[in-house]
């Protein structure tokens, strides 16, 4: 056994507690995969300020605050600003070097952990924070440099602290607040750097990714939107939506839901039906509320439309991807099908520092089992929905057959034998379509839409059955009528195509004609 020594209280009190420069490094870069990330740290930061201000009495009411998204492409800069509640003067120095310690934890505010303010650091050549609370006679400014960060980390100097960079690196001034409103935030990114296609400029990706992860409000069009509005309405900071605009825009990002889904250029679906969903606490509060919207379940719907998934949002901010909710489905590629969203409540249920997962534990064990039944239920539609498209695949070719043997009957250039056996093809068809429009799956408004097509096929054997004309052939003579028929049978008898058959018994009966 290892004996140990504890060493007393007092020595540690006077130990030097140090804290080296690598962990900005975690903090400003390794923190967040996706570059596009930094958007959601600072609309997070700005709509926790607007709150304080409608509490404060600055603001009436949420729809009072606007969050602008300024990007400059010539000089390649952005800035982020919101007409919250501010920081003071006072607390502006203290607040832009402090460094997980943030004082919202346990206020209910949607960040509390006081590290997604630098989540720019490792993007940007200078990161400048600015900001003036009502009554506040200056601006403060406080301003990174990336660069001299950069540098600072990379040198080997293993003895280089935390403050050391900061006393390096940050400035912080006063400004005149002439040029500025009476209470305001804002965030400044100085040159990022070119990711992919300039994503942290590009206003199409920055505006794609605020609408899906950010809590804009739905489009006017969206026929959902309102339902929707109202089910959240109740329970606080998830019902609560925001103004947020890009280069000063006076329309702004909307959710990307709409009434249809385009799977591609020509196939196309519409949402059909709005489930709304409650999911209980372990203790008997209401841990979280969703919705799903059921449509007709064609396949995974492209990643593009910034909608599919059963998605998790926490205060109406996303956290994590459309995946998050996969395991609750029987299988995995359903979640792909899904439309819908959980806003969690339950307070013992926290994102992660990264915002891509929860972190673990019972509670969250507890929405999940919830979720199962709702994931079963999508899994039914699917499969529904498969069964009954292929009952309307079949019915088409059906159809399609239908209409071909027609055409062979109407061209009248085969025997009679061989006449009565495609008549008697044509019924087994027509008993097949029959028995698609009684599918006991389908609705009532599908089966009559089925009972109508087939009516009109049926009308349309009547008119070809009878209307057989058969001129070419039978003003031949007898003993040739006979072979030239016999050849036809055998034309359609051997080819795998009757389409192509029928273009070739065409242009013989023209041949005929001719001769």
């Amino acid at each position: 056994m290892i004996e140990a020594e504890r060493i007393d209280d007092g020595a540690l009190e006077e130990a030097d507690i140090f804290v080296g420069k690598d962990i900005l490094e975690l903090l400003s870069s390794s923190m967040y995969v996706n570059p596009l990330s930094i958007y959601r740290e600072y609309v997070q930061n700005a709509t926790d300020a607007i709150d304080d201000a409608v509490s404060a009495g600055l603001l009436s009411s949420t729809t009072d605050g606007r969050i602008e998204i300024n990007l400059d492409h010539i000089d390649r800069r952005v800035v982020i600003r919101d007409n919250g509640i501010g920081l003071s003067n006072r607390d502006f120095p203290a607040c832009m070097l402090s460094f997980g310690a943030s004082s919202k934890r346990g206020t209910g505010a949607r960040g509390f952990r006081g590290v997604g303010r630098l989540s720019a650091l490792g993007y940007v050549q200078q990161l400048v924070f600015r900001s003036r609370a009502k009554d506040d006679t200056k601006v403060l400014e406080a301003s990174w440099d990336g660069r001299e960060v950069k540098r600072m980390l990379a040198a080997t100097d293993a003895h280089s602290d935390l403050r050391t960079i900061v006393r390096e690196a940050v400035t912080i001034k006063r400004l005149s607040p002439d040029d500025f409103p009476s209470h305001f935030f804002e965030v400044e990114l100085v040159k990022p750097r070119r990711i992919a296609n300039d994503r942290l400029l590009n206003e199409v990706e920055i505006a794609a990714f605020v609408g899906q992860v950010c809590p804009c409000r739905f489009a006017p069009e969206f026929s959902f939107g309102h339902e929707i509005t109202e089910l959240l309405a109740p329970h606080g900071r998830a019902g609560t939506f925001y103004d947020i605009h890009i280069n000063a825009s006076e329309t702004p990002i909307y959710r990307p839901y709409r009434n249809e889904l385009a799977y591609s250029d020509t196939k196309k679906a519409s949402m059909s039906r709005l489930k709304a969903f409650e999911i209980e606490s372990m203790d008997g509060a209401v841990a979280a509320v969703g919705w799903l919207i059921h449509h007709d379940y064609q396949g995974a719907i492209p990643a593009s439309l910034g909608v599919r998934g059963l998605r998790a949002r926490v205060g109406n901010i996303q956290v994590g991807h459309d995946r998050l909710f996969s395991e609750v489905f029987p299988e995995d590629r359903f979640c792909s099908w899904s439309i819908g969203e959980v806003h969690v409540l339950d307070t013992r249920i926290l994102p992660n520092g990264r915002r891509d997962e929860f972190e673990s534990n019972a509670h969250l064990d507890n929405i999940i089992t919830h979720l199962r039944p709702i994931g079963a239920e999508v899994a039914r539609e699917c499969r529904v929905s498969s069964q009954k498209r292929n009952r309307l695949k079949s019915f088409e070719l059906a159809a399609d057959k239908v209409y071909e043997k027609l055409g062979i009957l109407k061209q009248g250039a085969v025997s009679e034998r061989y006449a009565n056996s495609v008549k008697a093809e044509v019924g087994t068809l027509f008993s097949e379509m029959r028995k698609a429009t009684q599918y006991d799956l389908f609705g009532e408004e599908e089966r009559g839409s089925l009972r109508s097509q087939l009516k009109a096929i049926e009308a349309a054997a009547d008119t070809h059955t009878t209307e057989a004309k058969g001129d070419i052939v039978n003003s031949l003579p007898a003993h040739k009528r006979a072979i030239y028929k016999e050849v036809f049978d055998l034309i359609y008898d051997c080819s795998v195509n009757q389409v192509a058959a029928k273009s070739l018994v065409d242009r013989m009966l023209s041949r005929l004609s001719r001769t």
